[in-house]
């Protein structure tokens, strides 16, 4: 929907707006906590359904 915060939102105002750079940076942190997140989740998955364990 139009006016919802998203990711790429945030970054096109970081983009729009460099004078203020914590509008990307903000984008920045967002995508690399998720990434780390998806990465502990998945070892954690892996790690309660591995049958060598």
């Amino acid at each position: 929907p139009a006016g919802s915060a998203s990711l790429g939102e945030l970054i096109a105002q970081g983009k729009q707006n460099l004078q203020a750079p914590w509008l990307g940076l903000t984008a920045f942190f967002a995508l690399a906590l998720i990434l780390t997140l998806l990465v502990f989740i998945g070892e954690a998955l892996r790690d309660a359904f591995d049958p060598r364990s």
